[in-house]
């Protein structure tokens, strides 16, 4: 296991108040555009067609999902669309938080057992919006379980995926963004550095169709890698 990280820097700081920020003002719109439902079916298409890769079930056939994010606004919309989807709070829920700046978002909950000890935790579309990704791999590899499954879903950057560079993505996101996509060599870098292990890495089966004046077409990747348990591989839930 990697040494845990206590420190955020000033910048990391900045950039998670902006998202808090921007996030507050468009939760209650975003998914009402075709792209981004679009990126979330093909998303939960690729999750349900790699569940052996994923080393894991997934919802509806866990038994508890938690989510957490700095948005209190997309916390409401989640909550919402668990409702919506036919699920109790006790099943599935979010809570307003910061795991990388507790004082900015203060939440007593992140401390308590529900949201510890994950036997499988998805970070989805928004570690290209975190400025120290690699402190946060360290923060969410600490909150798995022995034999926990960490993924991360994202974006492949251009250099790698041949894809054109999405260079108003920034502007547009209202520089939400520490970065556009990432290469496999760093995600594996921080993976292995946080004490994770089995790395793999695979891209999703097509491209994602995101507006032309943010890039045009993007290559998602999916990352995994899990909480060693002395040699012992993936322990199933």
């Amino acid at each position: 296991m990697g040494d845990k990280i206590s420190n955020i820097s000033d910048a990391a700081k900045a950039l998670g108040e902006k998202n808090k920020e921007h996030f507050d003002q468009v939760a209650a719109e975003v998914f009402k555009h075709p792209w981004i439902q679009q990126l979330c079916n093909q998303i939960s298409d690729e999750l349900r067609q790699n569940l052996d890769w994923i080393g894991i079930a997934l919802a509806p056939y866990v038994s508890i999902v938690r989510g957490i994010d700095i948005s209190s606004k997309m916390v409401e919309q989640y909550n919402m669309l668990a409702e919506a989807s036919g699920f109790s709070s006790d099943k599935m829920r979010a809570v307003h938080g910061d795991i990388m700046n507790p004082e900015a978002s203060p939440s007593p909950e992140l401390d308590t057992p529900d949201f510890n000890d994950f036997d499988l935790i998805v970070m989805c579309m928004a570690l290209h919006h975190v400025q120290d990704y690699a402190a946060m791999i360290q923060k969410l590899s600490e909150k798995l379980r022995p034999g926990g499954v960490l993924l991360v879903i994202d974006l492949v950057s251009s250099s790698e995926s041949g894809c054109p560079e999405a260079t108003m993505a920034k502007e547009l996101s209202n520089h939400t963004m520490s970065k556009m996509g990432f290469t496999e060599t760093e995600v594996k870098t921080v993976f292995e550095k946080a004490g994770l292990e089995g790395w793999s890495w695979r891209w999703c089966s097509e491209r994602s169709k995101v507006p032309e004046e943010i890039g045009g077409e993007q290559q998602g990747f999916f990352a995994r890698g899990y909480k060693g348990v002395g040699g012992s591989g993936i322990k199933q839930a």
